[in-house]
């Protein structure tokens, strides 16, 4: 069940006992206009893409910020579905992981995605987020955005941004498991 709340997203990120410390570079990733707080209230499911991130020379963290409600995917998946008996399978495989990175704006070397993780939202807990449409990313975080040669990643799933901290984090890392999804 999702409830949302009535506080704006530059105070919610602000506010304690978790504040982020730039605000912007998170409003920055939705797209204007979309944004609001919410309450979600178990069970209910996310998932996120944790794989090498080539920018930091490390794995993308299982236990991050950014997620995706698992009706996300169940979109991507029902879309896929119309092309079943047209394409062969090993196309649609690889069309599924390449439609949630275009969904999600996932640039290529913040994440390869090789390996996705679950949040299962038990019953009777409660989590906050802020949540919004993703905004177009460039296909590679070092391309220039405003040059109309980078190819672009469009956007467009509803993501969810958990406030997280180096020392403090709103997921119960105990909700968080790996699953194969492609």
């Amino acid at each position: 069940m999702k409830e949302q709340l009535r506080i704006s997203p530059i105070k919610w990120l602000s506010d304690a006992p978790i504040t982020i410390p730039n605000p912007a570079s998170v409003i920055g990733a939705f797209r204007p206009g979309t944004m609001k707080i919410v309450k979600f209230k178990g069970a209910h499911r996310f998932y996120r893409a944790a794989g090498w991130d080539s920018t930091r020379g490390e794995m993308a963290s299982a236990f991050g910020s950014w997620w995706a409600d698992e009706i996300e995917l169940v979109k991507i998946s029902q879309k896929m579905n119309m092309y079943k008996n047209w394409l062969p399978d090993e196309l649609l495989r690889k069309a599924l992981p390449a439609q949630y990175r275009g969904a999600t704006a996932l640039c290529e070397d913040w994440n390869d995605m090789r390996e996705m993780y679950k949040l299962d939202l038990p019953p009777q807990e409660e989590i906050e987020g802020l949540v919004g449409i993703a905004s177009a990313q460039p296909k590679k975080s070092t391309l220039d955005v405003n040059s109309r040669q980078t190819p672009m990643l469009p956007g467009g799933a509803e993501q969810v941004f958990f406030k997280k901290t180096p020392t403090l984090s709103s997921i119960n890392p105990l909700w968080i498991r790996s699953e194969r999804l492609w």
